[in-house]
C-alpha cells in the first residue's frame, strides 16, 4: 500500500511538472502599447484580455517633476507607443505592475532606454542591476539625462523630494550635444546616421567614434571601453 502511494504522489510530480514548465514559459505577451506612462512603464494591450500595466524591470527613469522625466517618457514614446511589443515577464513589482522585458522590431526597449541616458540601471543593496555596462556608456558620452552636471538617481531624488505632485514642473534640460547645430558651417560633420550600427560598416576609427558617440543603437564597443572596433580600426598599431 505504501508503495502504490508513494507510486501515485511520484506520478503527481510528473505529471505537475510539464503543467508548471508550460505555465512559466507562457509568461510573454503580445499587444499594442496604448499608453506611456513615464520612462519606465507602459500599458499594453494583448490581442484579448484587459490592458495590463508593466513597469520596465532593471531599470529607473528619472520622475516625472524631475529633470529629464518628460523627456525620458517622450524616448519611450517614440520607441513603441502604438506599435506591437512582445512583453518577457519577470514577475511584479510592489505595485502588482507586471515586470517585463519588452522588445519591438528586435530592440531591447530596456536596454535602448538605458544607453540612450534615459533611465539608470536599477540598484539592488550592493548590486548595481542588469544594465550597469550601459548605463556607464551614457554616462561616459554625456547622453541624456546624463548631460546634466551631477545628474540625481531617482530612488535618490524620490528620497529627498517624496513622490512627484500635481503641478509639479521638471527644470528644463539642456540640448543634448546631438542636438546642438554646428558653431559654424564649415566645422559641420560630413558624417550622419544613417543606419549603420556594425564595425563591419565602418570605414575609419575616425569614423567608427564619430558613430558612437552621436548614434543610437550601435553595437561597436563590447567591451564598454568608450573605443569602438579595436580590432577593425581603433586598435593599437
Amino acid at each position: 500500500m505504501a508503495g502504490a502511494r508513494a507510486s501515485v504522489v511520484a506520478l503527481g510530480v510528473v505529471l505537475l511538472l510539464p503543467g508548471a514548465s508550460s505555465a512559466q514559459g507562457a509568461r510573454v505577451i503580445e499587444g499594442t502599447v496604448t499608453r506611456v506612462v513615464d520612462g519606465d512603464s507602459l500599458w499594453v494591450a494583448p490581442a484579448s484580455g484587459p490592458p495590463v500595466e508593466v513597469r520596465l524591470h532593471g531599470i529607473d527613469a528619472p520622475e516625472g517633476c524631475q529633470a529629464g522625466g518628460p523627456e525620458a517618457r517622450r524616448a519611450l514614446e517614440d520607441l513603441v507607443l502604438r506599435r506591437p511589443v512582445s512583453v518577457r515577464s519577470r514577475g511584479r513589482d510592489d505595485h502588482g505592475r507586471l515586470l517585463g522585458v519588452v522588445s519591438v522590431d528586435g530592440i531591447d526597449v530596456n536596454v535602448r532606454q538605458v544607453e540612450e541616458g534615459w533611465a539608470w540601471s536599477s540598484r539592488y543593496k550592493w548590486d548595481r542591476g542588469p544594465y550597469v555596462k550601459q548605463e556607464r556608456m551614457a554616462q561616459a558620452l554625456r547622453r541624456g539625462i546624463f548631460a546634466l552636471p551631477g545628474a540625481e538617481e531617482p530612488r535618490e531624488f524620490r528620497r529627498r523630494h517624496g513622490p512627484c505632485r500635481s503641478g509639479d514642473v521638471p527644470p528644463a534640460m539642456p540640448p543634448s550635444p546631438r542636438d546642438l547645430p554646428a558653431a559654424a558651417p564649415a566645422a559641420a560633420s560630413p558624417m550622419r546616421c544613417d543606419g549603420r550600427t556594425q564595425c563591419s560598416q565602418m570605414r575609419s576609427c575616425e569614423e567608427a567614434t564619430w558613430f558612437l558617440r552621436h548614434c543610437p543603437g550601435t553595437a561597436m564597443d563590447g567591451d564598454g571601453d568608450g573605443i569602438p572596433c579595436e580590432s577593425q580600426w581603433c586598435g593599437a598599431r
